[in-house]
């Protein structure tokens, strides 16, 4: 938040709790508290509070959470037309580790308010957060287009490249093509044609000059010529298959480049929902997939429990019944298929870099269970971290390794 909108007369800050809240206002200047008070989660007293620390003042209201168990005291102070903000669960736990005392309520809610006041960059204000979730879902929803673009145009561009070369095809094999220098060299002279035309020296030149590359780009273009050197005849088409390599390979790269404009806009919009915070401190849960997980929970108090949110993600192990035999292996049908598809995703990422992810895999591959049931296990798993981290607010805490 800008330090100049910060013309406020007093600062209230909220430890937002599931039965009680710890209200404190702190005036502009000065050390003094106007208020230091336990209040229950009730409107009429909330309400009260508010009312009692507006009267000396223009008021901005600033919580530690404003989903779940926070949404009543934001609820309240919209509807008395006082400004709310936010301060994310990452930089308040950064904060509060410079407070020399011991944690209490009273010190939670006095460092909210003395952070709204002081370091006004800590905090957000708190926007229209449906309008915002809508965002977001639009967001990802055109970086999935993008995503599913790119890989049929990496496909055709393998199979062009291949037909032109297969040495140098062999050479960006996989995921190798993937990478910033060889499409840009491809961009640029499209095969075996237009490298040798350029020459080697030139084609190094050039590449050696690209911003990043300047070792990597000679060491790139020897392994080029290498693999051009390996083969002595022209293949049909050449001419006009490099052009569509030329093509192929500088929409991919525009491609490239949207794909980070959407990842700007969604950083943008991340900071004004908690929740996304929350999840990236997960290991596995990145920029997109938490994105992804926050907009389709929306509200983790509409779910009962970890339960009702693994049957709706997708996640949850069906029950079938067959005369006296009951098997809850088989995979679920339905849910949220987007959700589905982040957990999932996601909990894979986890176990190839946790090793409290990756024992809990390996201990369900040793049941018998299949790649994809281990997998939809440790994402049921997962479910519930997810829905004790979202209803209480709190980051994620590594546990020690286990076997």
């Amino acid at each position: 938040m800008d330090k100049a909108r910060m013309d406020y007369d007093v600062y209230c800050g909220v430890d937002v709790g599931k039965s009680t809240n710890y209200f404190v206002a702190l005036k502009d200047i000065g050390e003094d508290r106007i208020l230091s008070r336990s209040i229950l989660q009730d409107e009429s007293e909330i309400r009260n509070v508010l009312a009692e620390v507006a009267s000396h003042g223009k008021t901005l209201v600033t919580v530690d959470q404003y989903g779940c168990i926070g949404r009543l005291v934001v609820a309240v102070a919209r509807d008395m037309g006082l400004d709310i903000a936010h301060i994310s669960p990452r930089a308040f736990k950064r904060i509060a580790e410079t407070y020399d005392e011991s944690k209490t309520d009273a010190l939670d809610g006095y460092i909210i308010a003395d952070v709204s006041r002081s370091t006004p960059r800590l905090i957000s204000l708190i926007g229209n957060r449906q309008e915002i979730l809508e965002e977001i879902r639009v967001i990802i929803s055109a970086r999935d287009d993008i995503v599913k673009e790119r890989t049929v145009y990496y496909n055709r561009l393998h199979d062009l490249i291949n037909q032109v070369c297969p040495p140098l095809e062999a050479l960006f094999d996989k995921e190798k093509l993937h990478a910033d220098l060889p499409l840009r060299l491809f961009e640029r002279y499209g095969g075996p044609c237009g490298f040798r035309r350029s020459g080697k020296l030139r084609v190094s030149r050039w590449a050696g000059g690209l911003k990043y590359h300047s070792t990597r780009g000679p060491q790139m273009v020897e392994e080029v010529f290498s693999a051009l050197n390996s083969l002595t005849v022209l293949m049909p088409a050449t001419m006009i298959i490099e052009e569509q390599i030329r093509r192929i390979a500088s929409r991919i790269l525009g491609l490239e480049e949207e794909e980070k404009q959407l990842n700007h806009m969604l950083s943008e919009r991340a900071v004004h929902i908690p929740e996304i915070t929350i999840l990236k401190s997960m290991p596995g849960i990145g920029k997109v997939y938490s994105a992804t997980i926050a907009c389709e929970i929306a509200d983790i108090g509409r779910f009962k429990n970890s339960s009702h949110l693994a049957s709706y993600g997708g996640v949850a192990p069906a029950k079938h019944e067959s005369g006296t035999s009951t098997k809850r292996d088989r995979k679920r049908k339905g849910g949220n298929r987007r959700l589905k598809n982040a957990l999932i995703r996601s909990a894979d990422l986890a176990r190839q870099h946790d090793p409290n992810c990756k024992a809990y895999y390996e201990r369900k591959r040793a049941e018998g269970k299949t790649y994809k049931q281990a997998l939809h296990a440790l994402a049921r798993r997962r479910v519930e971290v997810i829905y004790a981290l979202l209803s209480t607010g709190s980051l994620y805490e590594p546990l020690p390794e286990t076997v």
